[in-house]
């Protein structure tokens, strides 16, 4: 398992004064990214190879408020992969260690020439977190 730490900015909060949807969206999308590059997949070696990460689903799941200048930490998990299609478990947990949110992401290897999703490689593999 991953952990990405972060902080809720005033950027992020909706009129109600929490944070706003599509933000959890993006953060949780910065925490995967981070986990990629970190693992040496990054958008360096993804213009290289021409292979890249697809999202083909995404659950998110709102569990409790989040506001201003809260510390959170995102963990990410992949949970399976079968075949060409993967799972990536992620939440956000606030400093409490209550989880805030869940995202339950369907994701593949998507070849950018061909246009269509390839087999894991071992590269992608150990980038998403799978030994």
């Amino acid at each position: 398992m991953f952990f990405y730490e972060t902080t809720v900015q005033e950027t992020h909060l909706d009129v109600f004064g929490h944070m706003n949807n599509a933000r959890y969206l993006e953060l949780f999308e910065q925490a995967r990214w981070d986990i990629i590059t970190q693992n040496g997949f990054g958008l360096a070696k993804i213009k290289e190879s021409g292979q890249g990460p697809v999202i083909l689903e995404a659950h998110l799941r709102f569990l409790k408020e989040l506001y201003a200048r809260a510390k959170i930490k995102i963990s990410v998990e992949c949970t399976e992969y079968n075949g060409k299609v993967g799972k990536l478990k992620q939440e956000m947990i606030n400093d409490k260690g209550e989880v805030c949110a869940e995202l339950i992401v369907v994701f593949a290897l998507f070849d950018l020439k061909a246009r269509k999703i390839i087999t894991a490689t071992d590269e992608w593999k150990h980038a998403v977190g799978i030994k």
